[in-house]
């Protein structure tokens, strides 16, 4: 099954103070402690004298998100160098020694600094200090809603300081959600949610959560596509890049599906030399997994059993168990057979969030 990386914290300190918290924010974060080499255990991760910068900086590149207890000001001097995009910096969160605020300092959004921030508060029973406008004004911004469902978007940054401008002004949006997603989201504040696109008019902006693409373009809109899509693959020997193209968009096409929406395929072990499979997981850069026949076996049996692929690979069908294994959850297409290549699909579950 898919798994869900776990973002990597580092939480580092400067004082005996501070190292004490750091070593609680560790156990209730599962983040990786940093310390001063004076007031850490043998057991610890440590850092010598004048090394502070280095690590702090070599967190910065490895982690998902920093916690520094520390003077912000110390932590504004120590990043700055290395401060690039949104869309690449980590969260950068600064506690107080005495965890009296949490602040939510660098990659709010996309970083995911402002929710760790609303965590770490509430586990610390700190203040939490978010700046971010939409956060303030209490509305939903268009790039935490797309993460909702690990959605993409074009334009992203000129989209989500477009959108998130107006939403945080109070100015309207319109959202329609395809009705696969709309169990995907608790909080959908600022948006004004239509019941159909039909209801779209071009004076409102128009958010549209959707992995199809069976409607026209709206004028003054943008598309969140969710990458929830897994593809089981099942093949003949050496297919050709050309026949997986093929057959690929055609169940696209079948489907009016959107590619960006795949975020994984899956096969069986017989079939990962098949340079096909992952010219196909190249091109669209998603990962693909190789699964045994018995690692197969309990997701074939909801399917219908081919006896010649079962004499031939182990199993009585690839696609339909492959996707399924991929995600834990039913296919939601038919088998599709073309170019002698089958594609199944599965979603991955979602769970409300903001």
């Amino acid at each position: 099954m898919l798994k869900s990386n776990q973002p990597q914290l580092g939480i580092i300190a400067l004082t005996s103070q501070g190292a004490l918290l750091a070593r609680r924010i560790g156990e209730l974060m599962h983040g990786n402690v940093f310390l001063p080499e004076r007031f850490a255990a043998p057991s610890e991760q440590s850092f010598g004298k004048g090394q502070f910068t280095t690590t702090c900086q070599r967190l910065f590149h490895e982690m998902d998100g920093v916690i520094c207890i520390m003077a912000t000001g110390i932590v504004v001097r120590t990043i700055a160098p290395l401060i690039q995009d949104k869309t690449v910096d980590p969260a950068v969160l600064v506690v107080d020694e005495r965890a009296n605020h949490v602040i939510s300092l660098l990659s709010g959004h996309v970083g995911g600094a402002n929710a760790w921030t609303t965590q770490l508060a509430k586990l610390l029973k700190s203040d939490p200090v978010i700046t971010t406008a939409t956060d303030t004004e209490h509305v939903q911004a268009l790039d935490t809603l797309a993460q909702c469902v690990d959605g993409w978007y074009p334009d992203f940054k000129a989209n989500t300081k477009f959108y998130n401008s107006r939403l945080a002004a109070g100015d309207p949006v319109d959202l329609w959600l395809d009705p696969d997603f709309e169990t995907a989201f608790s909080d959908l504040s600022g948006f004004r949610q239509l019941s159909t696109l039909a209801d779209a008019t071009t004076e409102v902006p128009l958010v549209i959560v959707s992995d199809k693409v069976n409607f026209d373009k709206q004028p003054n809109s943008v598309q969140v596509i969710p990458r929830v899509n897994a593809l089981g693959i099942g093949c003949r020997k050496d297919v050709t890049f050309s026949m997986m193209q093929t057959a690929f968009t055609q169940f696209c096409i079948e489907h009016q599906l959107a590619w960006r929406s795949v975020c994984a395929l899956g096969s069986i072990t017989k079939k990962q030399h098949e340079g096909a499979i992952h010219y196909l997981a190249d091109t669209l850069n998603v990962p693909v997994t190789f699964y045994s026949a018995e690692a197969l076996q309990p997701a074939s049996a909801h399917y219908p059993q081919s006896a010649f692929v079962a004499k031939t690979v182990g199993v009585g069908n690839v696609a339909s168990a492959a996707a399924e294994t991929l995600t834990g959850q039913p296919t939601v297409t038919d088998r599709f057979a073309r170019e002698e290549i089958t594609i199944a699909m599965s979603r991955k579950s979602f769970h409300p969030s903001r």
